[in-house]
């Protein structure tokens, strides 16, 4: 349907009588061009995702569309949150950071109940008690992509400098995304690989060469050839 849909929005650029749109669809991608594609969105429902990540998510603003859970219309008071990866070897600092997430999940269901009691409005009291919510809290959300923009999003997520959670977000998306349309596999890939160099400069991680690299590289084959 993808690209049925942008064969037939991009055939009047050249006046194209023909009953398989999808064939030009595919030619305007694989030629990059994406005008046509931009009526029809990836869309995704995400859960268990903490809100640190939803925050990066929603930075992806160009051909995009994102609605997420409300804490203040949701009610938090027994809240599921992300423990870093870093200290699950560490049992003192694991079960003080567990106590502390416990200690929150209280204090957030005290000022919850105090506030419903004081108003006597559900929506006021969650508005309240969101303050001690921590960025760990797992929420949910909708966000929809352009084909432009699920490419981006995967090709500067997927990078390995991306952070764990985000990365995974990109991984699942994407693998989601090549179930529906596995003819974007070649572009739901980290930057370098499509671009064939690394723009991380000094911060690669040296799969692909840097851009600085690459010119260099490039340069010496033509030196040698004259």
């Amino acid at each position: 349907m993808l690209f049925w849909n942008w064969g037939t929005a991009s055939k009047v650029c050249y006046n194209t009588e023909t009953d398989e749109p999808d064939k030009i669809g595919k030619g305007c991608m694989y030629s990059g061009h994406f005008s046509g594609s931009r009526g029809d969105y990836f869309k995704f429902y995400v859960t268990d995702v903490p809100r640190f990540t939803v925050d990066q998510a929603v930075r992806h603003s160009t051909g995009t569309m994102c609605n997420v859970s409300s804490f203040r219309y949701v009610g938090e008071g027994t809240f599921a949150y992300e423990i870093p990866e870093e200290i699950k070897d560490n049992q003192e600092l694991l079960d003080k950071y567990m106590r502390h997430m416990d200690d929150t999940a209280e204090l957030y269901r005290d000022i919850q109940s105090y506030v419903f009691e004081k108003t006597g409005k559900k929506e006021r009291a969650n508005e309240s008690a969101r303050y001690v919510l921590p960025m760990s809290t797992h929420t949910s959300f909708v966000m929809g992509f352009t084909v432009e923009a699920l490419i981006h999003f995967c090709q500067a997520r997927l990078c390995v400098r991306a952070e764990d959670k985000i990365r995974e977000l990109a991984m699942g998306m994407r693998d989601e995304a090549l179930r529906a349309v596995p003819e974007l596999k070649a572009r739901l890939v980290p930057q370098c690989q499509w671009m064939l160099y690394c723009p991380e400069g000094k911060h690669s991680c040296g799969a692909y060469p840097t851009r600085k690299e690459l010119k260099e590289i490039i340069n010496e084959r033509k030196n040698s050839n004259n």
